[in-house]
């Protein structure tokens, strides 16, 4: 009787193995497919390091651009901006409006020792953009409520002189309210996104990361298309085991490696010009895999749409140049004339660069929401339009 008891209490190993059996033969497919993508990704890394123009294109190109546009403007183009001021009153009322300019406004104030200049000749001796003149009697005009004028030279084309010139009509404005005693019930705040509260490395960084991780994308991309196709690859993976998918995703996550080791590049050598590597945030990665679907679905539409290799290319280089160009990734949007200002609205790098810039304030802000949105239909409508239209039957 015990013996049988023993017996009863023992489990059966048959539906154990039954179990694992079925987990084993349901991964199968899976452990078969991550071997397949893995394998293809092994072939594009060789294809990768035997081609001198695709390694310039990953790892040349962002350390140029990032040194070049650092060195030219990392260093000048700067959001504490200076102005100089000729004081020809020298009486108290014009000290304390300069101490003003300086206290509230975030103006680096330099007052001149000279007694008599010609403000034009000065700026063009000095090659400075802005000047800033208190004419004399000015304080005495002040303080007897009689209207007095400053006077202020400057650079028309200069973006910077420009900037400068408003934060100066902000600042006197607000006196004209203190001195007539009104009382201001409404009020405006006014805030300049990358000027107040980003370097201008810091919003150069995210422009450089685009423009590689799109060029990077569309040029690769294109490649290995038109090699494909021309070899008659494609048609050949209708008789092998590979999948549709296995082939997408097996490229774009090659591609994304290329935009990571990009993107990581250009921060490192930001560095050297005092790049806030604390205004990175992990969205930023997200932004950057957008870039990649994005350009890697504008490219297999090409090779699809364009039947002439040459064709191809020279269409990718008909929009990659004007979208570096024009889209703002380099330099300042708002410096552009206005109808320009909406055809950088046309290149989806402005969305990307814009959103990531806009991440730099905190995600909170709504500029980030709309480019990040626009971002995300971008990307997922480019890519599923690149395979949709991908038939490896008529390649």
């Amino acid at each position: 009787m015990s013996e049988d008891i023993v017996q009863s209490d023992e489990i059966d190993p048959k539906p154990i193995e039954l179990f694992i059996r079925k987990i084993r033969a349901a991964l199968k497919p899976v452990v078969s497919s991550f071997r397949r993508i893995s394998n293809q990704i092994g072939g594009l890394s060789l294809g990768f390091f035997r081609s001198p123009g695709l390694i310039f294109l990953t790892i040349v190109l962002p350390i140029i651009l990032t040194l070049l546009f650092g060195a030219l403007f990392g260093s000048t183009i700067d959001t504490n901006y200076q102005l100089d001021v000729f004081d020809k009153d020298q009486s108290e009322a014009s000290i304390q409006f300069t101490n003003y300019l300086e206290n509230n406004t975030g103006l680096t104030i330099e007052v001149l020792d000279e007694t008599r200049i010609n403000p034009i000749e000065w700026l063009k001796e000095n090659t400075k953009t802005i000047l800033l003149v208190i004419p004399m009697n000015w304080g005495v005009y002040l303080n007897n409520s009689v209207s007095t004028d400053l006077t202020v030279y400057y650079d028309h084309s200069s973006s910077s002189a420009k900037t400068i010139l408003k934060i100066i009509e902000e600042a006197v404005i607000d006196l004209n309210f203190e001195i007539l005693a009104i009382d201001n019930t409404l009020g405006i705040e006014i805030e300049d996104l990358y000027v107040n509260n980003l370097k201008f490395i810091d919003s150069l960084v995210p422009g450089i990361i685009m423009i590689s991780v799109s060029t990077i994308a569309l040029i690769t991309s294109l490649s290995y298309d038109i090699n494909e196709k021309q070899s008659g690859i494609l048609r050949k993976f209708v008789t092998t085991p590979v999948f549709k998918f296995e082939w997408v995703l097996a490229k774009q996550f090659w591609q994304i490696i290329l935009a990571f080791l990009a993107s990581t590049l250009t921060v490192l050598i930001a560095l050297i010009f005092d790049f806030q590597i604390t205004k990175l945030h992990p969205v930023m990665l997200v932004i950057i895999l957008y870039g990649s679907l994005t350009f890697s679905g504008i490219a297999m539409i090409l090779v699809r749409l364009i039947s002439n290799p040459e064709g191809v290319m020279f269409a990718s280089v008909l929009f990659t140049i004007p979208q570096i160009l024009l889209s703002g990734a380099l330099m300042p949007i708002d410096t552009f004339p206005l109808f320009l200002q909406y055809v950088a609205r046309v290149f989806p790098i402005y969305y990307l660069t814009e959103g990531m810039r806009a991440l730099m304030l905190g995600p909170s802000q709504g500029v980030f929401w709309i480019n990040f949105s626009i971002s995300t239909v971008m990307a997922i409508g480019f890519f599923v339009m690149g395979i949709v239209i991908t038939k490896w039957k008529q390649e």
